[in-house]
């Protein structure tokens, strides 16, 4: 189904702030430069467009030059003309970094995914000590993530979330989740990186308080130019998630108690599930506490065990966790 456009802006496969990240991220994979029309047909729209985003990117601090090659005029970054140490890395640090490269790739479809691509590329291609190339360690590395989202499908949006959070433009999107699914608009503080997922956190322009929403659930998202804000410089993302067990923060904190058979002792004790926790063990298992600010996480990861964990407190998490492993025995009894 062709994208459907607004009146008065350009048609194309991008909203104006994905083009400026593609156009950016382009010209940085062509040190010779680009031609106008080149970019014009990868990204889907006229050379008179290219050059308004081309002058966006030059007021935004990203320094311009045309060049002539091979008879044909072309726009690059102006090169400063410094010099610089070549990168030297050992095998062990290549090897660091093909590996740290896959665990990048859960992110597929966003503009980190594209950008550290083009770096570790570059990176890859830089002398070094010792002369292995970084491309034969990429079967030496594997890594298997928990249930990554799909952000290809969400690109153009992503987009829009980046320039709010760098440019600091407030964001109005349709929100598919939540006690109260709808239109919202949100001054966009920083994005959270959790178990595969990427989260906007920032101020509700209505409620004037913390939210946290997942990208793959905004829709409509854009940027607004004529609605940027003033960052609170007491407002501290990283202490938002105090005392969470996972991504949904609270205030107050709730001491939990589980026990858990010596089966899945070890298993238990050898992660560390939430910075609070003491873990204690006996002869019959072990019994792990912490204090955490939502029980709701604490749920599932509880579920996760079946029959060889215990909740011992508070009295509501118990209750919640018996609810739901006796609606659940109840699907197997009907069977």
């Amino acid at each position: 189904m062709p994208r459907r456009t607004s009146a008065g802006r350009p048609t194309g496969a991008y909203t104006q702030a994905t083009r400026l990240f593609r156009v950016q991220q382009l010209l940085e994979a062509a040190p010779d430069g680009a031609r106008i029309e080149d970019l014009a047909r990868e990204l889907e729209v006229t050379g008179r467009s290219i050059r308004r985003d081309l002058d966006a990117l030059e007021a935004s601090g990203s320094p311009l030059e045309t060049v002539t090659l091979d008879g044909e005029r072309r726009v690059r970054l102006a090169r400063t003309g410094r010099g610089t140490e070549p990168v030297r890395m050992t095998r062990f640090q290549r090897y660091s970094l093909a590996a740290v490269r896959k665990m990048f790739d859960v992110l597929a479809g966003t503009p980190f995914h594209d950008d550290l691509s083009q770096l570790f590329a570059k990176l890859a291609g830089v002398s070094h000590a010792e002369g292995t190339d970084a491309a034969a360690h990429n079967d030496r590395f594997l890594f298997i993530p928990e249930a990554p989202k799909n952000y290809r499908r969400f690109k153009d949006q992503i987009y829009e979330v980046f320039d709010g959070v760098l440019r600091s433009l407030t964001l109005s999107f349709q929100y598919q989740a939540g006690t109260t699914p709808g239109p919202r608009k949100l001054e966009p503080y920083a994005l959270v990186f959790y178990r595969n997922g990427l989260y906007v956190v920032g101020i509700d322009v209505a409620k004037r308080a913390p939210r946290t929403f997942a990208i793959e659930r905004m829709r409509r998202v854009r940027a607004l130019p004529q609605a940027a804000f003033v960052r609170d410089p007491t407002f501290d993302v990283s202490r938002l998630f105090d005392g969470a067990f996972g991504i949904i923060a609270g205030s107050e904190r709730v001491r939990v108690v589980i026990e858990f058979d010596k089966k899945v002792a070890s298993f238990v004790e050898e992660r560390t599930w939430h910075p609070t926790q003491r873990v204690t063990r006996s002869a019959d298992g072990l019994r792990c506490e912490f204090k955490v600010a939502v029980t709701e996480e604490v749920v599932a990861w509880v579920l996760r065990w079946g029959a060889s964990a215990r909740v011992v407190e508070p009295a509501d998490l118990a209750r919640r966790v018996r609810d739901e492993m006796t609606r659940g025995a109840a699907l197997y009894l009907r069977a």
